[in-house]
């Protein structure tokens, strides 16, 4: 079968509407190739391009994406998350971030609605901040009005280094602001009662996705987890830095096509016929002899 010229072939990122092809190449890594029908490169852009970027995400514990622009600069983007936000929908959360963390309610004292939960943490010395070992469990607290004001009391069920526990908790309560980055919530609690009296429950327990998605960290919080994590806090920057800059590429291969060929070409073995044909039309050109002179 014959095959059409380069120029008369239609070229498959033409084949759809190629602004719509754009926004959904943009919004999300392979999307617009899925959507001209080219399936491999979509599927491999959306799990690479994607996964590579999901998983700094989850090596750097949430504190990796967001935008936070130095004080007294007139730039409101950061190189930080600029690399970040060419991957997509998936870094755009951080431009709101910002704004939700200034707002009054932002700020926790005392509950104001019954909380239970998984907690995950430690049983510490009141004095001299020992470790009386490993917490793991289910924490509910609740808002009690006691003899100065509003308190906070509850219960912790779980294990302390594998053994079954309960404590009645109580007193010296702080608990992270609901809106702030990462997906684990600080919180600490007095231990009343027993033999535990006079000691600190302090662990975390789980932070809703969108309110520690994106928000630009404290700090002082930026500091205790790059100094927790190290060189993984950094690596996984780099894997959000790639995926931002690999689907900056991946949405030009959208848009214009590959830099060389189709893809698609099949290379043609000479026709045996077509030459006995040409022999014929065009016969050979006698030579005659030249006599070189001596």
């Amino acid at each position: 079968m014959p095959i059409a010229p380069v120029a008369e072939r239609q070229k498959p990122w033409e084949a759809r509407n190629v602004y719509v092809a754009l926004i959904l190449a943009v919004l999300v890594p392979g999307l617009g190739h899925l959507y001209q029908g080219r399936i491999v490169k979509g599927l491999i852009y959306l799990f690479g391009i994607l996964g590579l970027f999901l998983w700094g995400v989850k090596l750097g514990e949430g504190v990796v994406v967001y935008n936070l622009p130095e004080k007294g600069l007139t730039r409101k983007i950061t190189l930080h998350y600029a690399a970040q936000f060419g991957a997509g929908l998936v870094s755009y959360p951080a431009l709101l971030q910002k704004q939700r963390t200034t707002k009054n309610n932002n700020t926790i004292r005392q509950l104001d609605r019954p909380l239970s939960t998984t907690f995950t943490g430690s049983l510490i010395e009141s004095h001299g901040d020992a470790e009386a070992g490993k917490l793991d469990g289910i924490i509910t607290l609740k808002p009690e009005s006691g003899e100065y004001g509003p308190e906070t009391k509850g219960i912790f069920t779980g294990k302390l280094d594998g053994q079954p526990v309960k404590l009645e908790l109580g007193g010296n309560f702080f608990l992270d602001r609901p809106i702030a980055a990462g997906f684990r919530r600080t919180l600490k609690i007095g231990v009343l009662g027993g033999v535990e009296n006079g000691r600190i429950l302090i662990g975390s327990i789980p932070r809703p996705f969108f309110d520690g998605y994106g928000v630009p960290p404290d700090p002082d919080q930026l500091q205790e987890v790059t100094g927790r994590l190290g060189k993984q806090h950094e690596l996984a920057l780099v894997f959000t830095w790639i995926a931002g800059l690999l689907n900056i590429l991946a949405i030009w291969d959208c848009v214009q096509g590959p830099a060389y060929g189709f893809g698609d070409e099949t290379w043609q073995t000479p026709n045996p016929d077509e030459n006995i044909e040409k022999t014929k039309l065009d016969p050979p050109i006698p030579v005659t002899n030249v006599t070189t002179p001596a």
